[in-house]
């Protein structure tokens, strides 16, 4: 049943790929916008917009480093990861000699979220930061419906965990020294309300309601609801095909095919057998019987799952016929010294690939019946370069509020980081 589940797997995300209408926005198709945050989706209000501003602002001031953060409905099928770094790349986010760029980048309709680094701050222990910063912040209030609060919580912790800045606004000693006048009317406000009951007068008239307007309460929070995309981002419904109708077709026809050769193996499996030796029809013992007729490494495949032994006894003379038959599916593999079908295997990713070196991975394999063991190692192949169609986007000139970088001055990034999904 497993590969039927992921045959219909993909045959829903190639129908549901092949109904996407919902485009790129031109702004991340153009030159690096002046602006460090670009909110395509009406997703961040105007008030965190401008706090993410602000942290931009303040790394730059401090570090030199280089922070943007790019909200968009969706990549239109493109690879989410490789989306994020040609973006990074064309916009030559940071500093060219530093590579200090920092790019957060969500698709919100894909439900996707990526965290891009220059080569300059991409480090083990940055890279362990990023991947943190999504599942612990990012991708939990993602799931709670609150995709504003998600990015900008993700951005701060970003400023704090991976540049090493303070992301506090500036302190009480930092701030501009308020004329005495103003702080002398400001005390007598705020205790007006607090005094005013206190003075007795000499009429019984009713007591003077104390004000409760400078009176701090708590706004009440609202629970959180799920995010609902604007209603220009909203795809439309197709009239022209039906996808479900389509993936019931597929599914049926699959699992109808799967369940015919697994009824005709069934039939040739137990279909009548006579003895060799006497002709006689033969009888199959039932599970648990036929194990004093199997060795040892039998019936730990029998354990696993890996091969099923039918055993045949003839009623009249001794004649005994063993039958195997191998999993469909398995995850154990022969072993090359007793082999059955015991074999175990684990990898291990010890070095991820990037575009400029390929990965390692290690590769640790185990015979569960004879205890056999091998360890190896093997490379993984680097990442892509940027498609031509993302080195087509830089060559556009930008207009409006747009400055492109230009030349070799900004900073890149081989596409270190941390990827999210929810």
């Amino acid at each position: 049943m497993r590969p039927l589940a992921t045959f219909v797997a993909i045959v829903v995300s190639t129908v549901f790929l092949a109904t996407v209408s919902a485009q790129v926005p031109a702004v991340v198709r153009g030159g690096r916008p002046s602006a460090r945050v670009v909110d395509e989706t009406g997703t961040l209000t105007a008030a965190d917009s401008a706090e993410i501003e602000r942290l931009a602002r303040s790394i730059q001031e401090t570090t030199k480093a280089d922070m943007m953060v790019v909200v968009i409905p969706t990549t239109a099928g493109e690879p989410h990861r490789r989306f994020a770094t040609d973006l990074f790349n064309r916009w030559q986010l940071g500093d060219g000699a530093r590579n200090d760029g920092l790019l957060l980048f969500v698709a919100l309709a894909d439900r996707r979220s990526e965290i891009i680094l220059g080569d300059g701050l991409d480090s083990p222990g940055q890279r362990s930061a990023s991947q943190r910063i999504m599942d612990q912040v990012m991708v939990p209030h993602f799931r709670a419906g609150r995709p504003g609060r998600a990015i900008l919580d993700g951005a701060t912790r970003a400023v704090t965990d991976i540049v090493g800045v303070s992301a506090e606004q500036p302190g009480a000693d930092d701030m501009a020294p308020v004329p005495a006048s103003t702080s002398a009317s400001l005390v007598e406000k705020r205790l007006e309300p607090i005094l005013e009951p206190l003075v007795e007068t000499s009429s019984p008239a009713t007591p003077t309601p104390v004000p409760t307007t400078d009176v701090l309460r708590p706004e009440p929070i609202a629970p959180a609801q799920p995010w609902i995309p604007p209603t220009r981002f909203q795809r439309e419904p197709e009239t022209t095909s039906d996808p479900v109708g389509m993936m019931i077709l597929l599914g049926g026809g699959a699992a109808a095919g799967a369940g015919g050769i697994a009824a005709v193996r069934s039939l040739y499996r137990y279909r009548r057998r006579g003895c060799p030796h006497c002709g006689t029809a033969m009888i199959l013992l039932a599970e648990g019987e036929d194990d004093a007729r199997l060795e040892r490494g039998e019936r730990l495949e029998e354990n696993l799952g890996s091969v099923d032994y039918d055993v045949w006894t003839c009623p009249v003379c001794p004649g005994v016929e063993k039958v195997r038959w191998g999993a469909l599916f398995t995850r154990y593999a022969k072993c090359p010294r007793c082999q059955s079908v015991t074999k175990s295997q684990t990898i291990s990713r010890l070095r991820a690939p990037t575009q400029v070196r390929e990965g390692l991975e290690r590769i640790d394999e185990r015979c569960l019946h004879c205890g056999w063991e091998k360890t190896s190692e093997r490379t993984i192949p680097r990442l892509p370069e940027p498609t031509r169609s993302s080195v087509d986007w830089s060559s556009g000139s930008s207009s409006g509020g747009f400055s492109s970088s230009s030349g070799s001055s900004g900073g890149h990034s081989s596409g270190g980081g941390a990827s999210g999904s929810w």
